[in-house]
């Protein structure tokens, strides 16, 4: 009789517990996406019918993450993209098809993508046309066989130097056979390695002086650069969304929402740690945080929240992941990956508005200038069409270090301290004196010449939690094993990492990555991947 009732106290325990987990587990979210970036919602909105309890969880108040538009008063049909702003349909179908099936309207980007024949490159205190590079106006000591526009420049040393003219593999894989003529593939060494083989430093200046982007022309995998054919003087069409860039995400999070009435979206919650019971439920410890004026901060004094999930999506960036703790992130090849695979890329944007376009009357206007100062990139963003004359100019977009190191120390000199979760700020008189030096320099005209501007916003993309605008690959890595490894870092765990820092195919400094890095994550939740362009 005894032994007995023992058994029946613990069969009764027993099934007390497993009420219990399933009356708990009810509360859990099937799925819980940490970050509501475009990766995030993407996510969102993919799985949206599955008839799941998902949540969004987000560490700031704004839904968008790396697309940020904002608009002008006085320019309210001019987009302000202080992240993402463009996109090439013919290399980006995922983005596009994706863009038709929102429904939202695109529009041809005027600016393009990179130089055109008329576009200024201000360098070495001389002004001249993109067309004339490598010209008898190029002001670099180049020798005889480097006189010519950068583009054929680094075509003929890959020609030259390289077996990418024998080199037969099909050409989606052809970057991680290629060797020079050291016998050393080019994602075995860095771009820079490569230059110093077989360009002269002057050459070397050349090319990274007049090239918009500093990033790709140092310690980037070599692979990353690869020229396998003459370069063309065709242009592909460059789009971008009427409404802004910061619309696609908007868009997909209000889908999912509209969805069901268990798809929801929690601001202001920040992913410290994640930890797995004996159950094979996540617990999630959240930090609330606190947005103002665009700041986003952790309350320092208030106690985590514990969440519970399923499955997890980490749909946040590189350094988020770094400082992530989970056990998942800390095995060592994966932390390998993690920490070294890719590198954050810093960079900035800057915006003014103007009641006339006043750097259109300068003898070497273009819409798009390159120069060797620190606003590195300017482009003339439009004059509005619902105010006529008013009119916006992006006088910097940089990634150079030195020059991003400068615009924060300005920066934090007017807004205070900048930190995680800082992006946006205002415009201070000492940024505006130095930002127009240097216009006065790129467009030869006068300071007296340069009127007050009406409004203006800078945003710096370095700090906590996205680490930078956007990754490049660093040498000694084949991209699309670290990919398929990071898309699920513990084959024992249903966690899920879908950032574009590691994205193999596009790339991480375009959108289109974002949803390809979604993607590949989709068919552990029953859903068929779209083909990835």
């Amino acid at each position: 009789m005894f032994v007995w009732k023992i058994v029946y106290i613990m069969a009764l325990l027993s099934s007390f517990r497993i009420e219990a987990f399933r009356h708990s587990s009810k509360r859990c979210d099937d799925i819980a996406i940490v970050g509501a970036g475009i990766a995030g919602t993407y996510a969102g909105w993919r799985l949206r019918k599955l008839n799941q309890k998902i949540t969004i969880y987000e560490y700031s108040d704004r839904v968008g993450g790396r697309c940020y538009t904002l608009q002008f008063p006085e320019t309210p049909d001019i987009n302000v993209e202080l992240a993402a702003a463009r996109f090439i349909p013919k290399s980006h179908t995922l983005l596009h098809d994706t863009i038709r099936e929102l429904g939202l309207q695109v529009e041809k980007f005027e600016l393009g993508m990179g130089p055109s024949k008329d576009t200024t490159v201000s360098v070495r205190g001389k002004h001249l046309r993109h067309q004339d590079l490598g010209g008898i106006k190029t002001p670099y000591g180049l020798h005889p066989n480097e006189r010519k526009p950068v583009n054929q420049l680094k075509w003929e040393m890959f020609k030259n130097n390289t077996d990418v003219l024998t080199t037969n593999v099909s050409e989606d894989v052809k970057k991680f056979y290629i060797k020079d003529v050291d016998g050393i593939e080019m994602y075995m060494q860095s771009i820079i390695s490569l230059y110093h083989k077989f360009l002269t430093p002057e050459a070397q200046k050349y090319i990274r002086e007049t090239s918009g982007f500093e990033s790709l022309e140092l310690d980037v995998s070599a692979a990353t650069e690869v020229v396998t054919s003459p370069p063309s003087s065709g242009k592909d069409e460059v789009l971008t969304v009427t409404k802004g860039f910061q619309s696609i995400p908007t868009t997909f999070l209000e889908r999912f929402l509209r969805e069901s009435r268990r798809n929801q979206l929690k601001l202001n919650h920040h992913l410290k740690a994640i930890r797995k019971s004996k159950s094979g439920i996540y617990n999630l410890y959240i930090e609330p945080t606190i947005t103002r004026n665009g700041r986003t901060r952790i309350i320092s004094d208030s106690p985590c929240i514990k969440k519970c999930a399923k499955k997890v999506i980490l749909a946040v960036n590189r350094l988020s992941l770094e400082r992530l703790d989970w056990q998942g992130l800390f095995q060592s090849h994966i932390r390998e990956y993690l920490t070294k695979a890719v590198r954050d890329i810093s960079a900035g944007k800057y915006y003014l508005s103007y009641n006339l376009p006043w750097w259109r009357t300068s003898p070497f206007y273009s819409d798009y200038v390159i120069s060797d100062t620190p606003l590195k990139q300017t482009y003339d963003f439009g004059t509005s069409k619902l105010n006529p004359l008013n009119s916006v100019l992006q006088p910097m977009y940089t990634d150079v270090v030195p020059y991003i190191s400068y615009w924060k120390e300005l920066v934090e000199r007017e807004n205070g301290d900048v930190s995680d979760g800082d992006i946006a700020f205002s415009i201070g008189k000492e940024m505006l004196n130095i930002t127009n030096k240097y216009l006065s320099y790129i467009y030869q005209l006068p300071l007296n010449a340069i009127p007050q501007p009406i409004n203006g916003v800078v945003s710096l993309w370095h700090a906590y939690p996205y680490g930078g605008a956007w990754q490049i690959w660093m040498p000694g890595y084949i991209w699309p094993e670290v990919e398929k490894q990071m898309t699920k870092p513990s084959k024992d765990d249903d966690v899920f990492v879908v950032t574009n820092a590691f994205n193999s195919r596009s790339f991480s400094y375009w959108t289109n990555g974002a949803l390809q890095s979604v993607e590949l994550a989709m068919p552990y939740f029953g859903l068929q991947s779209k083909v990835l362009d």
